[in-house]
């Protein structure tokens, strides 16, 4: 990792672990390493590339709850019992997973089908920990039937014992004796201010002194007996809720396997929606692999492109007939940036990584990484930078193959240019031989010629503009001039000391530097003509995308149609088969020909005709809120049904309304008198098809929520309920079931809180047992 880390790879892992949300996620991204083979790196470039939509449409979905599975899952699994701040912490892991659920749902794509079906269904155990515990992490009072019935219980003694303080207080025969006039409690009871010294004068008992011992509170004797029942009631509320508590652990118990595969689900979506997002803020690609060649199409180096730099792009491509690249140039030219570039795109690809380079990029899926870049100096091995620096060439000489890449930076540089110059040869010459790949520069003059064509070593720059400066443009196969006096000039050293430093150039320098000058001309027509044909190769690919795209979204299209079509059809069947089965009751019905009658009223809404007295009365907002108060019936025009109305209209004149489970808020105008009378057929229309209700002339409507989940289960009781109370019936039998009291918890816990219900009870023996509820409305 000391080689990587002069690569700039730590660089790169920490922006990677930076996009992800939970820290278990930060910490497995830090330890990234290659993969074991091509095909690995493939699916993971794969998955990278479907998830990272997510991200191009706005879906980040977090994992926060991660960092504290750790605490609350262990004690589950020892048969713990949770402490309330843990149940919340399932409760936001339930919520995570269920958010992920739906947003994987969005874009349907192999993997992300995948990562969604094995992540657990969060919907039940949420929907217990909702039933016995508030969001804010707060026990409900009406958690079990038990606990509602002693929360009220408690409730009334409580205002018992106010009232009976309160009048006490009051009563001017003791105003001598209170040292202020307020209730309070201490240890547990209720009690009152009394004064110090007086308390012989007052008939109770005493259970604390204030710190100035001016003022000691006393329980009255009137409300000892209450406050004794008061605590007896809070103790049994205490038992209840750990009853509750045991009971809800040992459920999520039952689960923990499902757990712990769910959160290795959300590490892993975490991660990878990490390398999603990194794909998208660096605009990288996935490469194909090849062992032959190396092509790295308008490369860039992520560290330039995350920090919003002005990037100069460079193609730079190896194969098996020049494996070894020899790159040189000016100092500050953008050699090392190059380097690294290449480098970190070889690990990223490694690694599963998305490269920054354009499409059609290719590598080897290199087995061995060689770096040779900065000062490896070590004090402790007794080793100097030169040293260090040939300790490195030498053990990268027994590397061999085309899964070998070897980046050496300045190589022998740092010694006699002369005698540099023979060892560099020497060392490229060895690499060449054992047909690695490679990238070295060097500023050695030596190495910018002499190489023969079959040598697979080729020569690189990048260009120089003597007027401007470095362009980073990369030039393959034409050295670079290494201009140590123009890069002074620019590093701004004094004019005297250029001056003299070209007059001690010897004559043979100062003609080689004249050469150069003519290979610089013709590189910049060489880099002319390549920028040309690199343009018209991007508007040829630009071309090629948008045909290709076009394709896709046509056949899309035809696809959407179709399955429009087919849609369209199986309503039109669907509807044929609810015809059919209405008929079948129209049939029944002993109204038959007056339903036919009404039945384009039914559909259309209300005829003028039908428009009764009552109805004009009604001029405005106020005259609606006298003749239908809040649970008055009414009709609702513009969706043909029935409601209940559940306030008085607003300051836009909307009028909140209860209709088949739906909350609505509808302008007075659209509301009539409902006609139960005149309409027939309202309670055939409003059966429900997913579970069994069937009415018979003189019984009570029976409701079977039996197979059906917490949330459906409620759903479908509002509708019963909504259409039982339409109907003016007195109760409704509700049978949920034993099981693993779940369902029976959720009705119960609903009932406690409906505005249709009177109060209910579990049934008795004859009546059905406790899996049976019964409902005064």
């Amino acid at each position: 990792m000391k080689d990587l880390k002069n690569l700039d790879w730590n660089e790169i892992i920490e922006r990677l672990s930076g996009f992800a949300t939970s820290e278990i996620a930060r910490t497995e991204l830090r330890k990234t390493l290659p993969l074991s083979t091509p095909e690995e790196a493939q699916k993971r470039f794969q998955e990278t590339a479907e998830i990272s939509v997510l991200k191009r449409h706005g879906l980040r979905p977090h994992m926060e709850s991660l960092d504290l599975f750790a605490s609350w899952y262990q004690r589950l699994t020892r048969s713990a019992v949770l402490k309330l701040l843990e149940f919340k912490d399932v409760r936001h892991f339930c919520l995570e997973t269920l958010a992920l659920n739906e947003i994987l749902k969005t874009h349907s794509t192999n993997y992300l089908e995948e990562l969604r079906t094995r992540l657990m269904p969060a919907e039940e155990p949420l929907s217990a920990i909702d039933q016995i515990m508030t969001p804010g992490g707060d026990i409900r009072s009406d958690a079990s039937e038990k606990l509602h019935h002693l929360n009220e219980e408690k409730t009334s003694l409580t205002r018992q014992i106010h009232n009976a303080l309160n009048k006490l207080v009051k009563d001017f025969q003791i105003e001598h004796l209170l040292q202020d006039r307020f209730v309070t409690t201490r240890e547990g009871r209720w009690v009152l201010p009394i004064k110090s010294g007086m308390q012989h004068s007052f008939r109770g008992i005493v259970h604390a002194a204030s710190q100035t011992h001016q003022t000691v509170f006393m329980e009255p004797e009137d409300v000892v007996p209450t406050n004794n029942r008061l605590r007896e009631v809070e103790i049994e509320i205490e038992h209840e809720i750990e009853r509750l508590l045991i009971e809800l652990s040992n459920y999520l118990a039952t689960l923990k396997f499902k757990f712990d595969e769910t959160k290795k689900v959300l590490v892993e979506a975490d991660m990878r929606l990490a390398q999603g997002e990194l794909m998208v803020h660096l605009n990288a690609e996935p490469c194909e692999f090849t062992s032959t060649k190396l092509l790295l199409k308008e490369l860039r180096h992520p560290l330039l492109v995350s920090n919003k730099k002005n990037v100069v792009t460079n193609t730079v491509e190896l194969n098996t007939n020049r494996r070894i690249l020899v790159l040189s140039g000016p100092n500050a030219g953008g050699k090392t940036v190059l380097l690294k570039a290449i480098g970190l795109a070889t690990q990223m690809a490694r690694c599963g990584l998305p490269i920054c380079a354009d499409k059609g990029s290719t590598l080897p899926f290199f087995e061995a990484l060689i770096i040779a870049i900065g000062d490896s100096q070590s004090v402790d091995a007794d080793l100097s930078t030169f040293a260090a620096h040939l300790k490195t060439l030498d053990y990268a000489v027994k590397c061999k193959g085309p899964q070998t890449l070897l980046l050496i930076d300045e190589i022998c540089g740092s010694t006699d240019p002369e005698e540099g110059a023979a060892l560099a040869r020497s060392f490229i010459d060895t690499y060449s031989d054992n047909k690695v790949f490679a990238v070295i520069t060097s500023h050695l003059g030596a190495l910018k010629r002499g190489w023969s064509e079959n040598s697979g070593i080729i020569n690189g720059s990048l260009d120089f503009d003597k007027n401007s400066g470095p362009t980073y443009q990369f030039i393959m196969g034409v050295p670079g001039q290494s201009l140590a006096i123009q890069t002074a000039k620019r590093a701004g050293v004094s004019d005297k000391i250029i001056n003299k430093a070209l007059t001690n150039l010897s004559p043979e320098q100062r003609k080689y530097q004249e050469g150069l000058s003519d290979i610089d001309r013709m590189r910049q027509e060489v880099l002319t003509l390549q920028n040309q044909l690199s343009a018209e190769l991007k508007k040829n690919t630009k071309q090629k995308e948008k045909y290709e795209n076009l394709i896709i979204e046509f056949n899309k299209d035809r696809e959407n149609r179709l399955e429009k079509e087919v849609r369209k059809a199986a309503d039109n069947i669907e509807e044929l088969i609810r015809e059919s089965k209405v008929k079948d009751v129209f049939r029944r019905h002993e109204n038959l020909q007056q339903i036919k009658y009404d039945l384009p009223h039914i559909i259309k809404g209300v005829a003028k005709s039908e428009i009764t007295d009552e109805q004009k009365a009604i001029s405005s907002a106020e005259d609606f809120t006298k003749h239908f108060p809040s649970g008055s019936s009414v009709y609702i025009l513009s969706l043909g049904r029935d409601g209940i109305v559940q306030g008085q209209p607003n300051s836009k004149g909307e009028v909140p309304v209860l209709s088949s489970s739906m909350r609505l808020l509808l302008n007075w105008r659209d509301l009539k008198p409902a006609l139960q009378s005149q309409n027939p057929t309202q309670k055939v229309l409003r059966k429900s098809r997913n579970f069994s209700y069937s009415p018979a002339a003189d019984s009570d409507r029976v409701v079977d929520l039996r197979g059906l989940t917490s949330e459906e289960a409620i759903s479908q009781l509002e509708i019963q309920l909504d259409a039982a109370s339409l109907g003016s019936e007195d109760r409704v039998k509700i049978i949920h079931g034993h099981g693993t009291d779940t369902l029976k918890r959720a009705i119960r816990s609903y009932l406690s809180r409906s505005v249709y219900v009177k109060k209910w009870h579990a049934g008795t023996a004859d009546t059905g047992g406790d899996g049976v509820t019964w409902i005064e409305l």
